[in-house]
């Protein structure tokens, strides 16, 4: 099968369609093919650009795809407007884009070759919600301060550096929901929780189907404004964490 000219591999096919039933997670044909068009897209580029560490198909599909769509368990309908901070390929946002395509997406990463590389598959794929910055998140904060209703963010750095970044961005009472591999980083994020003036709500934890990979999701919620000095100055949060 086609999917906009782009050849599909039917084993990967087939292995995405185990792994979603193993995940318990429902997608439909039509964005399972663009999902599927995306993971070739990523799969030949990464040939001649680092996009990703994992080289093969399988564990693209496991660690990026199927690791993206275990946020489905946990976005709210209500949140239309989602931003994903240090997204890389495009992992979350771009994969929870196609997944629903009524909510808007802006997908950030000062990698500029990597937000051109999304650029494309937006193009290639028609993808018509998602918007994209390479702007520092020091930068892009300025015009975009308390403007969404959930922030995405998987893995990169400690917990605390990454709330002082991500908190800012949301509407009061709207939701950051990171991704991270393990609990440990949680205990020394109580002060900058309290500064940020947002708390944890739920902790998720998540399997993943075949490697039986770890994941964890918390649910972080944004009490009240954020002071405007924060974030502060590019390098200070990683220099001296809240």
């Amino acid at each position: 099968m086609e999917n906009n000219n782009i050849a599909i591999d039917d084993e990967i096919r087939n292995y995405f369609n185990e792994l979603l039933l193993k995940s318990g997670i429902s997608v439909d044909e039509e964005k399972k093919e663009k999902m599927l068009g995306f993971l070739e897209l990523m799969h030949e580029k990464n040939k001649i650009m680092n996009l990703t560490a994992i080289r093969d198909k399988k564990g693209m599909t496991e660690k990026h795809f199927i690791d993206s769509l275990l946020l489905t368990e946990v976005i709210q309908k209500e949140e239309q407007k989602l931003i994903d901070v240090g997204t890389g390929a495009g992992f979350p946002g771009l994969v929870l884009a196609i997944y629903y395509p009524e909510k808007k997406f802006l997908l950030v990463d000062s990698v500029r070759k990597k937000i051109d590389f999304i650029n494309e598959v937006i193009e290639k794929l028609n993808i018509k919600n998602v918007k994209t910055s390479s702007e520092r998140a020091e930068e892009l904060i300025k015009n975009k301060r308390e403007s969404f209703d959930a922030a995405l963010c998987r893995g990169v750095a400690n917990l605390r550096i990454i709330l002082e970044y991500m908190i800012p961005f949301l509407k009061v009472n709207g939701r950051f929901l990171p991704q991270k591999l393990n609990l440990n980083e949680l205990e020394e994020s109580g002060n900058a929780l309290k500064k940020l003036n947002a708390s944890v709500e739920n902790i998720h934890k998540f399997n993943l189907p075949e490697s039986g990979d770890e994941r964890i999701v918390f649910e972080i919620r944004k009490l009240k404004k954020t002071d405007g000095k924060y974030p502060r100055k590019t390098g200070i949060p990683s220099k001296k964490p809240l």
